[in-house]
């Protein structure tokens, strides 16, 4: 395939301008059309209209107006007035009382203290040596003085000791009544 040289002279680029008058001319005028009612007729709500032929003819229709159509008296009753009359009452109905936390067995929360990650990181503070204050110290002894309750309650007591303490069992033991014989 050869090669074409481009030329300095490219042609027309764009279209002609042409003066307002030839534009004019050339331009179609849209064929006329009717208009197209954008709405209803002005004064159709005061008009006439067919409903009220048909009530006249004899026929009942709904009424157009939404909401209830009870009448409301504008006056005050002799009944509204002596209940306006009376004392209102602004004691509470209901007494209030603090909430109680729904009750499970004692091995259950027996199971949830010694678990609880809180306690046991309180448990490893006191252990080290620290000491506990504030929020912490109250923590820390109210859900220990709990779990004492819970193991006393359960009889969880007795073997605790003697599995933690091998010790204790012999000092419990009265030595001389075996080497005496009393």
């Amino acid at each position: 395939m050869t090669r074409i040289k481009k030329t300095r002279t490219s042609g027309p680029l764009g279209t002609r301008h042409r003066p307002a008058e030839e534009a004019r001319q050339d331009r179609t005028r849209a064929p006329e059309t009717k208009k197209k009612g954008a709405g209803l007729k002005s004064g159709s709500r005061h008009s006439p209209s067919a409903e009220d032929k048909q009530k006249q003819s004899g026929k009942s229709s709904k009424d157009p107006r939404h909401g209830s159509k009870k009448p409301i008296a504008l006056v005050v009753t002799e009944a509204e007035q002596k209940l306006m009359a009376q004392p209102k009452q602004f004691k509470p109905v209901v007494q209030l009382s603090k909430a109680k936390e729904p009750e499970m067995p004692p091995e259950q929360e027996l199971a949830l203290l010694e678990n609880d990650e809180k306690l046991l990181e309180l448990l490893d503070q006191v252990d080290k040596g620290e000491i506990l204050t504030g929020k912490d110290a109250k923590y820390f002894n109210a859900k220990t003085a709990r779990h004492a309750e819970l193991v006393a309650l359960l009889g969880l007591d007795q073997d605790d000791e003697e599995d933690l303490d091998p010790l204790a069992k012999l000092e419990r033991t009265d030595w001389r009544k075996e080497f005496l014989g009393e």
